[in-house]
C-alpha cells in the first residue's frame, strides 16, 4: 500500500514508511454508491436526504452520478442498512492497486480524460462508471478521482495497523477519504494519496462506496445490485517513502480556473454586470465568529457541538481560530440565539471593499502572507486565528475579509445584478447560498478578491468555511 515517489508525483509524509499488509478475502461495490442507489435507503429508512437534492428529489439527470453532502455517521447508516460495511482505508488501497504497488488504479501512466475525472476539467460529477479504462485490476470503477470517499479509518500514522485502534468507529477524530475528486491534480488522484477529514463533514466532493466480507449478510430487499467484485486474499504494499520535495511550486492545475462553463469561484463572470447599491446602516462583527465564542451558544443552549472539537471541548489552541464543520442550519441557530444575522452579500462586500471599489480589502495590489491566510496545501492546511493579518485589514478595520475561511452570507447565489426583493434574501430556499473571501486553501489571489463568489448548499459543512454577524441599524 501506498508508492514510491517518482519524478513528478509527491509521495507525502502520512504515506510513509511503505510497508507490506496481508488481507482476507473480501468484496468491494464495482462503484460508488449512486443518488439513485441512496434514494431507496431514503425511502426505505426515512433517513435524511442530502440537502442537493432539490425539493428532496433526485435531479432525474445526477440518478446515477456519486451520492454526495452525506457524512461519515450517513455512509455507516447507508452500509448497514444494506447489511455491508465502509471499507478499511487498506482495503480501499488494495482495491485501487492490487498487488503489484502501482501508481494508478490502471497502471504507471499519467491519467488522461479517458480513465479519470480529475483536474477541474469537468467542473462536476460524472456519472459512476463511464471511465472504464480508469478500473483497477480487480475490476473497480472510479477509484481515481470524482469524489472522495470515506472509509472507516481514523488517520493514524503508518504502518497501518489493525488493532492500533484506528478502526474504532466510536473514537473521535479525522477520517480518512480516498481517491481525490474531480478538481484535484494527478498527484492527488493516486492510490496511495490519503487526506483526512472530520467526519461530520459533509461536501460535493466526498462520496463513498462498501465492502463485504460475508454475503449472508447483504440485505436483498434493498433490490441494489452493488456488482461486487472480489479482491482476493493476500499481501499487498502500502504507503510510500516519503522524500522531501524541496522548493516544490504549486501545483496550477489544483483548484485551477474552471476548463468548463459552470460559474465557479474566481471565474469573474459570475461578478458582472458591476453595479451601485445602497445600503441602510449596519453593525459586523471585526473577525469571523471563532470557537471559543461559538462555544458559549453551545454550553448555554446544549446545541451540537462541532465535529472538529476534540471530544467535544474547544482546546485553548483552536479557541481563537474561526469556527468550522458547521452547516446552515448551525449557523441559523446560532444568530437565532445571540440576536444576529448573516450579512446580506452587498453588506459582505462593502465591508471588504469600502466605497472606493479596491480589489482586496487592503487595497489594489496582490496578496501575500503578511496578508492573508491563503495558499496552503491540501494537506496541511488549516485555519489562523482570527485577526493574525492586521495588515490585510478593509478600509472599515475589519480582519480576515480575504482568506483563513470562506464566509456564508444570508444570499441565494443568483445572478447579478444584486435584487435583494427576488427573493434570493429568503434563507430557505432549496439552492446554493454565497460564499465569500476564500479561505487558507485558496491557492492564489483571485480568490481573495472582494468580488470574488462561491457557493455551496446549506447541508455542506468543511474545514475551510465559517462565517461573521451583522446587526442592523
Amino acid at each position: 500500500m501506498g508508492s514510491n515517489p517518482i519524478e513528478q508525483v509527491v509521495a507525502y509524509r502520512d504515506e510513509s514508511p511503505q510497508h507490506q499488509i496481508v488481507l482476507p478475502e473480501f468484496f468491494m461495490s464495482a462503484k460508488p454508491i449512486t443518488n439513485s442507489q441512496y434514494e431507496k435507503f431514503v425511502k426505505s429508512t426515512g433517513h435524511k436526504k442530502p440537502g442537493h437534492w432539490i425539493g428532496g428529489v433526485v435531479p432525474e439527470n445526477r440518478k446515477d452520478h456519486p451520492v454526495t453532502y452525506i457524512d461519515w455517521a450517513d455512509a455507516n447508516q447507508f452500509a448497514k442498512w444494506c447489511g455491508a460495511r465502509l471499507p478499511t482505508e487498506a482495503e480501499w488501497e488494495k482495491s485501487a492497486r492490487g498487488i503489484d504497488g502501482r501508481k494508478f488504479p490502471w497502471g504507471e501512466d499519467d491519467p488522461t480524460e479517458e480513465n479519470a475525472n480529475f483536474g477541474n476539467l469537468i467542473g462536476d460529477t460524472t456519472k459512476v462508471g463511464i471511465y472504464k479504462d480508469g478500473a483497477s485490476t480487480y475490476g473497480v470503477l472510479d477509484l481515481a478521482g470524482n469524489v472522495w470517499e470515506w472509509t472507516s479509518s481514523l488517520h493514524f500514522d503508518y504502518p497501518y495497523k489493525l488493532d492500533d485502534g484506528r478502526e474504532n468507529a466510536d473514537t473521535w477524530g479525522a477520517r480518512v477519504v480516498r481517491g481525490g475528486n474531480y478538481l484535484h491534480a494527478g498527484k492527488n488522484i493516486r492510490c496511495a494519496d490519503r487526506h483526512s477529514i472530520f467526519p461530520t463533514a459533509r461536501d460535493i466532493y466526498i462520496g463513498f462506496r462498501v465492502v463485504t466480507d460475508d454475503f449472508s449478510t447483504i440485505n436483498q430487499k434493498s433490490e441494489i445490485d452493488f456488482e461486487w467484485k472480489r479482491v482476493p486474499a493476500g499481501e499487498f504494499l502500502m504507503g510510500s517513502e516519503f522524500t522531501p520535495i524541496v522548493g516544490e511550486a504549486p501545483d496550477p492545475e489544483y483548484f485551477g480556473v474552471s476548463k468548463h462553463g459552470a460559474n465557479r469561484p474566481a471565474d469573474f463572470d459570475n461578478e458582472i454586470p458591476q453595479h451601485k447599491i445602497l445600503l441602510d446602516k449596519y453593525r459586523i462583527s471585526k473577525t469571523p465568529v471563532t470557537n471559543a465564542q461559538y462555544e458559549i451558544f453551545t454550553k448555554a443552549t446544549g446545541y451540537r457541538v462541532p465535529g472538529h472539537w476534540p471530544e467535544g471541548v474547544v482546546t485553548p489552541e483552536l479557541a481563537n481560530h474561526p469556527v468550522v464543520y458547521v452547516d446552515w442550519a448551525d449557523v441559523q441557530a446560532f444568530c437565532t440565539w445571540s440576536g444576529v444575522h448573516l450579512p446580506t452579500e452587498p453588506q459582505w462586500e462593502r465591508a471588504a471593499r469600502g466605497i472606493d471599489g479596491r480589489i482586496w480589502p487592503w487595497g489594489n495590489f496582490p496578496p501575500n502572507k503578511e496578508l492573508a491566510n491563503y495558499g496552503q496545501t491540501d494537506k496541511t492546511g488549516r485555519t489562523n486565528p482570527v485577526g493574525a493579518y492586521p495588515a490585510g485589514a478593509s478600509p472599515e478595520g475589519l480582519l480576515d475579509m480575504a482568506g483563513n475561511v470562506w464566509e456564508m452570507v444570508g444570499s441565494a447565489y443568483r445572478p447579478y445584478p444584486y435584487n435583494g426583493s427576488d427573493g434570493r434574501e429568503n434563507l430557505d430556499l432549496p439552492e446554493e447560498y454565497v460564499l465569500r473571501g476564500g479561505s487558507f486553501y485558496s491557492p492564489h489571489g483571485r480568490y481573495l478578491r472582494t468580488t470574488a463568489r462561491s457557493m455551496n448548499y446549506q447541508f455542506r459543512r468543511r474545514d475551510h468555511i465559517g462565517f461573521r454577524v451583522v446587526q442592523n441599524g
